[in-house]
């Protein structure tokens, strides 16, 4: 993905308020242009004005991303409500498709929003790890924020996102780095090939995200790094096509999830 894009401020914003100066540093640190806004100019005129795609603007309580399908800032609110549940004795289906435990480490190769990887890093607790993988530079850099400063009313929760390591890199490129059996379990939500209807947030989010398939490479090169993968799809039929034999899912979710195993020789 290569957007133009550059980083603004909140159109409110006073002279001598923090966002101004937090907009002047990530555009140093992202090497994009910053861009002083006027009162009158709205973001659809400054994307046009400055030919971009996208635009990140520095508010009090953190970064948005915009751009002509929407706009996108960070938030675990289904995470919170997913916690609600574990901590009711629900359960997960993340939870049961990764059989996590205390101590595991877990790739997760599409970070996206984290909010698997948080449950993820909830479950496995200190002793664990929970590495994710983005190759979206935007994405990256606004959920990467989010995970260091959002604060979720569970204490418990705050400091699972906290531990979770990032890094700017496709799964593939991590993974080559990576030695064998340095991770328990891999986990790949890949956008899905068709997109859901009515998903306004996610029209927001697709034009930000990394829009490259899974492909047969990444897998292959997953079960030399760990003895597990499994992939998160809508239909049975795209995890089989991945490879996946075993299936888990709730009786009317549109969620599947799919499981790899290595082969041991």
């Amino acid at each position: 993905m290569k957007e133009r894009f550059a980083v603004t401020y909140a159109r409110n914003a006073k002279s001598d308020d923090l966002c101004i100066e937090q907009a002047k540093a990530w555009a140093k640190a992202l090497n994009v242009p910053y861009i002083q806004r006027t009162h009158k100019e709205n973001l659809g005129e400054m994307l046009a004005r400055h030919q971009l795609d996208v635009i990140i603007v520095a508010q009090n309580n953190g970064p948005s991303i915009y751009s002509p399908q929407g706009e996108f800032s960070y938030h675990q609110n289904m995470t919170y409500l997913r916690f609600l549940n574990i901590e009711t004795g629900k359960g997960d289906h993340l939870i049961d498709a990764l059989d996590l435990k205390p101590g595991m480490r877990v790739l997760d190769g599409t970070l996206g929003l984290a909010q698997d990887a948080a449950i993820a890093s909830l479950i496995v607790g200190e002793s664990g790890l929970v590495v994710g993988t983005e190759a979206s530079k935007l994405l990256h850099f606004c959920v990467n924020y989010g995970l260091q400063n959002y604060e979720t009313d569970s204490p418990r929760l705050t400091a699972a996102m906290r531990r979770i390591k990032t890094y700017n890199l496709t799964a593939k490129e991590f993974l080559q780095i990576c030695k064998p059996n340095d991770f328990n379990v891999i986990y790949f939500d890949p956008m899905f090939k068709r997109p859901v209807k009515g998903a306004m947030a996610m029209d927001a989010l697709r034009p930000l995200s990394y829009d490259k398939p899974l492909d047969a490479e990444t897998i292959n090169l997953a079960l030399k790094i760990a003895p597990k993968i499994v992939i998160k799809e809508r239909a049975e039929y795209i995890l089989r096509e991945y490879g996946c034999t075993e299936f888990i899912g709730g009786k009317y979710s549109r969620i599947k999830f799919g499981i790899i195993r290595r082969e041991e020789e």
